[in-house]
C-alpha cells in the first residue's frame, strides 16, 4: 500500500472506525519518521512495511504486558505480507539446492542470499536457514 492509499483508508476509517483510523495514523507517522531518518525522503511502500513490522512488534509486547490493545494487531497484520509455511519453504529450498552442482555447506551463504533476493519477506529466513543447513550436509 502506498501513502496515498493509506491516507485514503485512514480518512474513510475516520467516519466509521475511529480506532482503525488512529492506528493507521500512527502507522503513517512511523513510516514518515523512518523515511525522514533515511535521507529525508518521501515515504515509500518499504517504509510502511517497516513501520507496520515495528508497530506490530510493540503491540505484541504491550499485549504480553497485559495492556488492552484492541484491534491493533489485526489491523497491522493486514500490512505485512504472509510468509510461506515451513513446508512451502522446504519445497523452495530443496528445489534451489537441487540446482546446485554439489551439496556443500560452504554454499549456504549463496543459497541464503538467493532466497533473500528472490523471496524477501515471503519466507522466514530462520526456518529457511535450518532447512538449508540440513539439506547441505
Amino acid at each position: 500500500m502506498n501513502v496515498k492509499e493509506l491516507r485514503k483508508t485512514m480518512m474513510l476509517a475516520k467516519k466509521t472506525d475511529m480506532e482503525k483510523s488512529t492506528i493507521l495514523a500512527m502507522l503513517l507517522d512511523t513510516a514518515q519518521k523512518l523515511a525522514k531518518t533515511d535521507g529525508n525522503r518521501e515515504v515509500e511502500e518499504k517504509d510502511i512495511l517497516a513501520a507496520a513490522k515495528r508497530e506490530l512488534k510493540m503491540a505484541h509486547q504491550s499485549q504480553e504486558a497485559g495492556i488492552d490493545i484492541g484491534k491493533t494487531i489485526q489491523i497491522l497484520e493486514g500490512f505485512i505480507p504472509k510468509t510461506k509455511s515451513a513446508e512451502e519453504t522446504r519445497i523452495i529450498v530443496e528445489a534451489l539446492i537441487a540446482g546446485l552442482p554439489e551439496k556443500n555447506p560452504k554454499l549456504m551463504g549463496m543459497v541464503m542470499g538467493n532466497l533473500k533476493k528472490e523471496y524477501g519477506d515471503q519466507i522466514d529466513m530462520g526456518i529457511a536457514s535450518q532447512i538449508v543447513k540440513e539439506a547441505l550436509v
